[in-house]
């Protein structure tokens, strides 16, 4: 029997690779195309996304709370750069961080 944490981690890569491979069938300038929403396009949501799983996994790996979040605002805006496959390639090799964990 699954653990249920397990299950919900599932939910979320699952989640994360419905949005990603929607955003791949668009138009290429829609991803860092600014909106008028909660964040200010689709690339800063998927950023924001990651650099809160990066900042989790530290923190459960043993960083303290203070010194994982010290560095996930420069991470969020080195990912909020970068192409809807290079962030693909990022969250898939983090499930994996995650799997080894």
């Amino acid at each position: 029997m699954a653990h249920p944490v397990l299950d919900m981690y599932d939910y979320h890569v699952w989640a994360n690779g419905v949005i990603i491979d929607h955003m791949k069938e668009l138009p290429q300038d829609l991803y860092h195309k600014d909106t008028q929403s909660g964040f200010s396009s689709v690339a800063k949501v998927l950023a924001h996304i990651y650099a809160a799983d990066c900042t989790w996994l530290d923190i459960l790996s043993g960083k303290s709370m203070t010194e994982a979040l010290a560095s996930e605002h420069q991470l969020r805006e080195q990912t909020e750069t970068k192409s809807i496959g290079e962030m693909e390639n990022m969250c898939s090799d983090l499930s994996e961080r995650y799997k080894h964990f």
